[in-house]
């Protein structure tokens, strides 16, 4: 009965062992270091990685911070931005996972990314455009082929502008009821 017993778990070890097989957890390195890329502007290409104010100008509070997200879910901690000595790149190096995040998708599997920018009192000031993102179908990926190489950077609205704007709004509608 032992025998059995024993040679029977085995079978079924074995079979979820070949079940398993092929599937690799998918991963991404969260990091828009713009000299990482080729087609970077720094690199004499044309894609800007950087994330922007509204004025045009990187980031240089380091104070804000972003995240991942994977089709709207938050994947790992926030990151804080390099601040003036590297502006508009967030320090994927200051996160205790150097930057790597686990992702719903497996190996091989196409998802959608987004970053979100927070200020420095954890108010998220806007999500980014979705890309496109599939991690790599191999358990020894290429630094290169982990990049989130269909990101693009963009401008972070200052809250400012956007309550002054409300209140202008407002104004308007004001004055337009009281003739």
């Amino acid at each position: 009965m032992k025998k059995t017993l024993l040679t029977t778990t085995f079978l079924i070890a074995g079979a979820f062992g070949l079940l398993a097989q092929g599937t690799i957890p998918g991963i991404v390195t969260f990091y828009n270091d713009p000299w990482s890329w080729n087609d970077s502007i720094e690199n004499g290409g044309t894609v800007n990685y950087l994330i922007l104010t509204a004025a045009g100008t990187p980031v240089e509070d380091a104070t804000w911070s972003v995240q991942l997200f994977e089709n709207g879910t938050a994947r790992g901690d926030r990151i804080p931005f390099y601040g003036v000595d590297w502006p508009g790149v967030w320090n994927a190096f200051a996160d205790s996972n150097g930057g790597t995040r686990s992702l719903a998708a497996n190996g091989g599997v196409a998802t959608r990314l987004s970053v979100g920018v927070y200020d420095s009192a954890g108010t998220q000031l806007v999500l980014g455009p979705e890309f496109d993102y599939t991690p790599p179908n191999s358990p020894t990926p290429a630094p290169a082929d982990l990049l989130m190489k269909n990101f693009r950077g963009f401008a972070v609205p200052e809250p400012s502008t956007i309550a002054l704007g409300v209140l202008g709004l407002g104004a308007l509608l004001l004055f337009r009821r009281q003739k």
